[in-house]
């Protein structure tokens, strides 16, 4: 991928979301200044990145766009529905278009076509007329004017009017010298030229392509500058400056708040990168535990001063490496903003298409977690939230026979508990009708009516999380599709969560998503099977005992044993893995107790070799999505260690 293009797409996607938010915050509060400058700098912002290409229809949308956001500005329209509905149709689109721009250079055809649809919306007469005078004057003096303002001198007096001057890429083309223009300008005090582009090579330099950024102070009037840009306003904006003493008295209200502060130094950096040195990491985990039977071999051969200086450099290593990932799991931790932020516009559009009033309640999006979990977060959150759209929320008639507030309200919430984010998706809709849900999981042949009827409603709302449950009646571009409840539990299984859910009919549904902050080392517990070692998380296992062979009663089909008092069923890993056993007859029973679900259950292993601290590596390739398998990961003594999902395995 070209790199202009791979970096146009992240701050395209950037900029797109933060005028999507500024515009939903102005339909919410349309006298908000702050949110209305936010929204032209992101769209002005927007324009100026899409001129870098071949773009033209999509500079076009957005010109117009920024237009109607600068006529908000000098309050010549009104910001309303009318302003805010067509700019986020075009936002809508410019995100569409993000990914074919990435992959091909330039729109797809029905792309473009698109874009005479959006700026017939945007120069509708209901939004206003065009105005053909450059940009005015705002009460809030944009960034660049400022900086502009800081070189005025102290003596200086009288009005002063801040130029900034994009020409055209083919001006010269049609006519214009950007440079005379500007010599003619009255009472021109300063000037400064820059690139909008980094200049190319000698090879690819177009003499007769302008990518000039002119910026410049002059004396007023303003209407004597509007009348020297009148042919060109499109390609100015004018912004009065304060005199410098008035500047003095105002600079703490006028600086925005990032300037009149120190402000933390960030730097982008490819995500690729943080993933490789936590690789390297657990490489070195992987390097630190060889050092274990190193100093073990030196003390059975009788060097126990030997044995001591590795186990003493074996304890420094450990310490140091604990630090370089602690601080590279930190790097990876991004706020849920990055993911919930995405879901206002998203609700607003399915209210709308349903007919539903609602409010989207968020809250608690500055906690971070993983970026790995940040990003596979949106899909499960996007189900759980059409969910209550869709089946959760009533219509307004319906609320208000109920005696409910006629608009609907969703809650998604974030909280951090210890080493583990906790995630709350609530509505208060008509909530889940276990008898609805036993009659939809009979009809669906889930189970049959006899069994249905034995379950109590607790059990009964369980039933949404089986594969291809659904009480949608029809096909509907939300429900109905047999992606249901049970999708989204595997994919929060898969982050390493889990997903709850309480309902009261009449009252509404909670999901509650229980996940790590951050993939950490894992403890693994090293046990033999058949000749072989695997490796299982200890946060699997509850404890290990020993099992005499006549404490095995049968049961059924199965084994089981007592343990405490409690009836434990007995599997063996063996079996599980479909490989021969190694047990010698009569002996105990090495068992692990492992949590299945509410209850407990045992699995026999031939033996527990050793505990082991290590960075676990997904399956890929031909081994990706086998049964079972969690990942892989190496030992100290360079050995291939494959890791279990008990979960699975029992399933």
């Amino acid at each position: 991928m070209d790199e202009l293009i791979e970096q146009f797409a992240i701050e395209a996607r950037e900029l797109v979301q933060q005028a999507s938010d500024d515009l939903m915050a102005l339909e919410a509060d349309t006298g908000n200044r702050e949110h209305l400058e936010s929204a032209f700098r992101a769209v002005h912002t927007l324009k100026g990145s899409v001129g870098l290409f071949d773009l033209g229809p999509m500079q076009d949308v957005l010109h117009r766009g920024e237009d109607l956001l600068s006529q908000a500005r000098a309050g010549t329209i009104a910001v309303d529905a009318t302003l805010v509905d067509p700019l986020l149709s075009v936002i809508e689109w410019v995100e569409d278009s993000i990914d074919a721009i990435v992959e091909t250079g330039h729109l797809s055809d029905a792309q473009e076509k698109q874009a005479s649809r959006l700026l017939g919306l945007l120069t509708s007469e209901m939004i206003g007329r065009e105005t053909h005078e450059p940009t005015g004057p705002s009460t809030t003096i944009p960034d660049w004017a400022i900086s502009l303002a800081e070189l005025l001198s102290s003596d200086a007096h009288g009005a002063a009017i801040a130029i900034r001057y994009e020409p055209h890429p083919e001006c010269f083309f049609n006519g214009d010298d950007p440079l005379a223009l500007v010599a003619r300008l009255p009472g021109l005090r300063h000037l400064s030229l820059s690139l909008r582009e980094p200049p190319p090579s000698l090879r690819d330099y177009d003499p007769f392509r302008c990518t000039l950024v002119i910026e410049a102070i002059c004396d007023g009037p303003l209407s004597k500058l509007q009348a020297e840009f009148r042919l060109i306003p499109d390609q100015v904006t004018l912004a009065e400056l304060p005199r410098p003493d008035d500047q003095r008295k105002s600079a703490a209200t006028d600086l925005p708040p990032e300037r009149s502060a120190d402000r933390q130094t960030t730097m982008r950096v490819d995500a690729a990168r943080i993933d490789r040195l936590i690789e390297i990491a657990g490489e070195l985990v992987t390097a630190k535990n060889g050092l274990v039977p190193l100093a073990e071999a030196a003390r059975i051969q009788g060097d126990s001063a030997l044995a001591r200086r590795i186990s003493s450099s074996h304890e420094e290593i450990e310490r140091l490496v604990g630090s370089l990932y602690s601080a590279v799991t930190k790097a990876r931790m991004i706020p849920l903003e990055r993911t919930f932020r995405r879901f206002p516009r998203l609700v607003r559009e399915t209210s709308t298409k349903l007919g539903k009033a609602l409010d989207l309640v968020i809250e608690g999006e500055t906690v971070e977690a993983d970026r790995e979990i940040v990003e596979n977060l949106f899909e499960p959150l996007l189900h759980l939230i059409r969910n209550g759209l869709d089946h959760g929320i009533e219509h307004e008639g319906e609320r208000v026979q109920s005696s409910k507030p006629a608009r609907g309200r969703i809650l998604l919430r974030a909280r951090q508990r210890g080493d583990q984010i906790e995630i709350e998706v609530t509505d208060d809709g008509r909530g889940m009708d276990p008898e609805r849900i036993r009659k939809a999981a009979v009809d669906r042949g889930l189970l049959t009516a006899s069994r249905a009827a034995a379950l109590s409603d607790g059990d009964a709302l369980q039933l949404v999380f089986s594969p291809g449950f659904s009480t949608a009646a029809a096909v509907s571009d939300l429900s109905g599709r047999g992606v249901g409840l049970d999708v989204v539990q595997r994919s929060i299984q898969r982050l390493g969560g889990t997903l709850d859910m309480q309902s009261r009919p009449e009252t509404g549904t909670s999901f509650t998503l229980k996940l790590p902050i951050s993939f950490s080392m894992a403890q693994l517990m090293v046990v033999e099977v058949g000749g072989e070692r695997y490796g299982i998380p200890i946060s699997d296992i509850l404890e290990t005992v020993k099992v005499p062979t006549q404490a095995i009663q049968p049961i059924r089909a199965g084994r089981a044993f007592i343990l405490r008092d409690r009836t434990i069923p007995l599997l063996d890993l063996a079996d599980l893995l479909q490989i021969p056993h190694a047990n010698a007859a009569g002996s105990d029973l090495k068992v692990l107790v492992a949590r299945a679900g509410e209850d407990r259950i045992g699995v026999v292993v031939d033996a527990i070799a050793e505990r082991a601290e290590t960075l676990s590596r997904p399956l890929s390739g031909l081994l990706q999505g086998v049964t079972g398998i969690a990942g892989t990961t190496l030992l100290g003594d360079g050995r291939v260690l494959l890791v279990l999902d008990l979960k699975e395995l029992i399933r």
